[in-house]
């Protein structure tokens, strides 16, 4: 018996942008979905996090923003506005199987809180 096979390796490629900061003062409207990952970061719940950083990513994209062009009529959606994805150059890859969106880096709660 012969067998004619080959092998093939599978795996996901992860582009990693910079950090960037995000003001609940500058975006309010972000802010519950902003208190849900602190939360969840401070207790230590990791599904929990990976969910709330997952609504954030979709209201980034669903909340429009008023653009600094002068004109009241242009608006963006926030992740347009603050989020580097579209700079590909930056762009580090990575590898993995997680399907989070956002990594949090850190929360501050002085700024957050004043």
């Amino acid at each position: 018996m012969i067998l004619k096979l080959y092998g093939l390796e599978v795996y996901e490629v992860v582009k990693k942008y910079p950090e960037f900061s995000l003001d609940s003062k500058e975006y309010p409207e972000l802010e519950l979905q902003m208190e849900a990952v602190a939360e969840a970061d401070y207790m230590g719940n990791h599904r929990e996090k990976a969910n709330a950083l997952e609504e954030l990513y979709v209201k980034m994209y669903d909340t429009q923003t008023k653009g600094s062009f002068g004109t009241e009529d242009y608006s963006t959606d926030i992740m347009s506005v603050v989020a580097p994805f579209d700079g590909h150059d930056e762009a580090k890859e990575d590898y993995s199987n997680e399907m989070t969106m956002f990594k949090l880096v850190s929360v501050d709660h002085e700024t957050a809180s004043s």
